[in-house]
């Protein structure tokens, strides 16, 4: 029984000291760690440096889509103005009211799509404008890391 008591007395007291002891690192593991963190900020400025250049391919596009819509939108908008003033000198021309009134619809479906295309454009040159920001402060962190580590010859 003394013997049990000594035992569980004597890891008991085992158990403490380790669990209240300062941990012990290697200079090395600190270093690893930095290199780590490294790494990971490198990972990171990878994916933003993708998301940026998949976001100025789609700009591309969108601007193109933006042109052809606005382009449209006029064409509509200037079609459907001629046809009210030609409907103004000739008020009793049944046919060329229901143009007017369908060239005034499309006009304003255009104008429509149009403006959520340019809506759309917004949003991606915002875009491209937070990525490039996140990039800088990407790049700052790692420059003030890269500065605090000194590599260590892998062996």
């Amino acid at each position: 029984m003394k013997k049990v008591l000594l035992l569980v007395l004597i890891s008991g007291f085992t158990f403490i000291l380790g669990a209240c002891s300062p941990k012990i690192t290697s200079p090395n593991l600190g270093k690893l760690e930095a290199r780590e963190a490294v790494l990971v900020l490198n990972t990171q400025l990878n994916k933003l440096n993708l998301a940026l250049e998949r976001e100025k391919l789609s700009l591309g596009a969108l601007e193109n889509e933006v042109k052809k819509a606005n382009d449209k939108a006029s064409q509509s908008a200037s079609d459907s103005k001629s046809l009210s003033n030609k409907l103004s000198d000739n008020p009793g021309d049944l046919g060329l009211s229901s143009r007017a009134e369908k060239a005034a619809k499309r006009a304003s479906r255009d104008a429509q799509k149009a403006g959520k295309l340019n809506d759309s454009l917004g949003k991606s040159n915002k875009k491209i404008e937070q990525y490039q920001k996140d990039i800088e402060s990407t790049k700052e962190k790692l420059k003030e890391l890269e500065g605090k580590i000194e590599f260590v010859p892998n062996n």
